[in-house]
């Protein structure tokens, strides 16, 4: 599950930096209440991934390799 669909509006705003959903509030109320942490797999490179892999803007790499 997720709180972004196919077919929600997404405003970029590259002078200010800043990307807004442009979903009503009561949308992404119903969809937070329904989201659930997906599980982690236990083992392979799913779960390397899941559990290693830094944001974007730390670089989108692993934590171990620096």
């Amino acid at each position: 599950l997720s709180l972004v669909k196919d077919g929600d509006l997404i405003e970029l705003d590259l002078a200010n930096k800043k990307i807004n959903l442009t979903v009503d509030e009561t949308i992404l109320r119903d969809r937070r209440s329904s989201w659930r942490k997906p599980d982690v797999p236990q083992r392979g490179w799913q779960r390397l991934y899941a559990q290693h892999v830094e944001q974007a803007h730390l670089g989108a790499d692993l934590d171990f390799l620096v």
